[in-house]
């Protein structure tokens, strides 16, 4: 294999078929932050994964270098650890286009061979297997399709055991907040939620930016209004109006209480 900026160039063929020969660059996983699943001298780390290949296909390809123990795919080099998918229905957005693959072998020596790789242009190194063949794009589509394809029932369910577990989680959160609110640690301090008689709002990004709408909106208002000197000379005069109106008009009530007023004994 070539070199290539710290990369080993592997050429790769999708089969034995296929004309087009693409190439992965590969490298050892070395960085600062450690990560478990991401083990030292055990991971290979595969920059120009094309969208079509997944974990099975990684495994498979890979598997001639050493037992792959598991495979990670990121739109991006990144020394975080996989997120872990616990939900089949409610996962985040697929990766689209090119990507990244962390494959971690159970050995050092897998990690050895897949760096060892003698593939040239002529002999280049073949991703479909018989164990997990890669099918033509409209199979893909079609089994992308079928994917996609929800089970009420079973989609009911999670949303249930999700529920309940919520309902629990949050019903401890509450128990704990009344049993430690308006107690006194040892230093005289106390605990303060954000429940009681004025408890605010929430710090979320979709209130903070209807307070900004309507904050802007009020400068709008106040701007536009009074804006040339004739009409603050106008509004002042018409206030001027409405007051001496309103004067008069509680004087004559008043006259009205005087002269209704009257010492009736009986």
């Amino acid at each position: 294999m070539e070199d290539c900026v710290g990369f080993k160039v592997l050429p790769v063929k999708v089969n034995e078929n296929s004309k087009v020969i693409r190439h992965f660059f590969l490298k050892m996983h070395l960085t600062r932050d450690k990560c478990a699943q991401k083990p030292e001298y055990q991971t290979l780390f595969v920059v120009g994964v094309p969208e079509f290949c997944n974990q099975k296909i990684m495994k498979h390809a890979f598997r001639r270098c050493g037992k792959v123990k598991s495979v990670f795919f990121h739109n991006e080099p990144t020394p975080i650890e996989p997120e872990v998918l616990p939900s089949k229905y409610f996962i985040p957005k697929s990766i689209k286009g090119f990507k990244v693959a962390y494959v971690v072998f159970a050995h050092t020596s897998g990690l050895e061979n897949a760096l060892s790789l003698k593939c040239t242009e002529s002999e280049p190194f073949i991703l479909s297997t018989q164990c997990a063949p890669i099918t033509n794009i409209v199979n893909r589509w079609c089994e992308n399709y079928n994917d996609n394809i929800v089970d009420v029932r079973e989609l009911q369910s999670e949303i249930d055991t999700y529920m309940s577990e919520y309902d629990k989680t949050s019903a401890a959160r509450i128990q704990i907040e009344k049993e430690t609110v308006d107690n006194e640690d040892e230093d005289g301090w106390k605990t303060v939620s954000k429940k009681g008689r004025n408890p605010g709002f929430a710090r979320k990004e979709a209130i903070k930016n209807n307070i900004m709408k309507n904050e802007a909106k009020k400068k709008i208002k106040k701007t536009l209004k009074n804006f040339y000197r004739f009409q603050i000379k106008e509004t002042k005069i018409n206030q001027l109006m409405e007051l001496r109106n309103k004067f008069d008009n509680d004087k004559s009530k008043i006259e009205l209480l005087k002269q209704s007023r009257k010492f009736r004994p009986f």
